[in-house]
């Protein structure tokens, strides 16, 4: 069973490994990051730190599909805390003062825990609840009045989380005498009192989970695993049952999406990347799509097509009684005029598929894309050798990206791998990105923008080996 702990400036590494030496320290989790650790039922994450400014934050069902799976999932003292306040009814785990507020509304701002940090991690502005923590105790300490300590609060809230340090709040505070002399007590007070709430929290959530991992859960209090007096514990109720939210159709197209996008499959490749590249470069890829999209509207009939226009013609869906712009959204004008009337519905039918995000056609697991996938072997390969290409172009300068690629030299690259003529205008380029799964030709050209790189190397290494043998 293993501890995976996500932490950025609220804990060094080296004071996690104090506290609890098995665990595995990774940075401040973000969107993606647990399906990419993909662990075992039974394993133990913790969330202190997580981003959101700058990525896109860890999402609600991210969690959930841990929790599904047999994981336990602990926060505390950051985003940790605020989602373990929000998802505490389906058995995520919250410990420590911070979540507690979150969760009685004493807090109900992400600013509060909030801070801006460099690319090393560390905190370069001010989490409010430490200076909560701060007021707090300078008055119980007698340094500061309530009457002071409010309007410091109200002073320390009206200044944005990236802004907000103790000069600033010094700057501030100038403007009123009365103000900053209670600012310079409760400054003078803070700097012989070390305190840091976000990091006691954290603290006391590791040494719970090194205490006895398996024994932190959503109905297990802090006081009882301890023995000892804690203030902050993980008594919590539920309105929601434990286990019956489970059974609910909370998987929605986007828990899918992501599962495809970030959970490792062989060779720790995601199996949308692999898709994707077979999407664009493999020319048997069409055809399996549209065997897999027919024959999942056909359910058990023999025939795909025939099964598949048979469901069709019961629903009363047929190109006859389609608009103009409809057809045309679907079909080119050649199509439109060249295909029987079976031959074109069975292309709308396929071209559709994936704009209906809810529908289960598209895969999320590498079990389910059994039959649509090619050679996975060779696409994960390729689509490594074409990660390693990118990073190593970005390295060499950053503004060789592949955001800053060519747009039009990145169509001419797809029309020409699909065989397009150079006349080809935008609907038979949108028809032929439909017929791979793809939304439209722009959207095709925004997916080939990581594997261009690798595949324009390619074709010129192949080119330049025939001209080697011709000469």
């Amino acid at each position: 069973m293993s501890v995976h702990v996500f932490v950025g400036p609220t804990l060094p590494p080296s004071r996690i490994r104090e506290l609890c030496p098995h665990a595995v320290v990774h940075p401040p989790v973000r969107h993606g990051d647990l399906f990419r650790l993909d662990p075992a039922a039974g394993d133990t994450v913790l969330i202190i730190d997580g981003l959101w400014h700058q990525s896109a934050p860890v999402r609600h069902k991210e969690i959930l599909v841990l929790l599904a799976d047999g994981g336990r999932v602990i926060g505390a003292a950051s985003m940790g805390a605020l989602r373990a306040a929000e998802l505490a009814a389906y058995g995520m785990t919250g410990v420590g003062r911070i979540f507690d507020d979150f969760r009685t509304g004493a807090l109900n701002a992400d600013d509060e825990v909030a801070v801006l940090q460099d690319s090393d991690g560390r905190a370069l502005t001010l989490a409010l609840v430490n200076v909560r923590a701060a007021l707090e105790r300078a008055h119980a300490d007698q340094q500061v009045t309530n009457a002071e300590a409010v309007k410091l609060l109200r002073l320390a809230r009206a200044i944005p989380y990236a802004r907000r340090t103790w000069a600033m709040l010094d700057r501030t505070a100038a403007q009123d005498e009365a103000l900053a002399d209670a600012l310079g007590r409760l400054d003078r007070w803070r700097r012989t009192h070390p305190y840091d709430l976000k990091r006691e929290d954290a603290e006391q959530a590791l040494a719970l989970i090194a205490a006895d991992p398996g024994q932190v859960t959503a109905s297990t209090c802090a006081r009882q695993i301890l023995h000892a007096t804690i203030d902050s514990a993980t008594e919590q109720t539920s309105s929601v049952d434990a286990d019956g939210w489970r059974a609910q159709p909370w998987v929605t197209s986007f828990v899918r999406y992501w599962d495809a996008a970030f959970r490792p499959g062989p060779g720790r490749m995601p199996l949308l990347a692999a898709l994707n590249h077979q999407q664009l470069y493999d020319p048997g890829f069409p055809a399996r799509w549209r065997h897999r999209v027919l024959a999942a509207i056909a359910g058990r009939a023999a025939t795909p097509k025939a099964g598949a226009l048979a469901i069709a013609n019961a629903c009363g869906v047929n190109t006859a009684d389609m608009r103009p712009e409809q057809l045309a959204f679907w079909l080119t004008p050649a199509e439109q005029r060249d295909l029987t009337r079976a031959d074109a519905l069975t292309r709308i039918m396929v071209r559709c598929a994936r704009w209906d995000g809810a529908w289960a056609v598209w895969p999320s697991t590498w079990g389910e894309a059994a039959g649509l996938l090619g050679d996975p072997v060779a696409a994960a390969a390729a689509v490594t050798a074409a990660f390693k290409m990118n990073a190593r172009a970005e390295a060499a300068d950053a503004r060789h990206s592949i955001a800053h690629l060519d747009t039009a030299r990145i169509s001419r690259h797809l029309a020409e791998q699909w065989r397009l003529p150079p006349s080809a205008d935008q609907a038979e380029r949108d028809a032929a990105a439909r017929d791979r799964a793809l939304r439209d030709f722009a959207g095709a050209v925004e997916v080939a923008r990581a594997y261009y790189l690798a595949a324009v190397s390619a074709a010129g290494a192949t080119s330049s080996d025939s001209v080697s043998r011709r000469t």
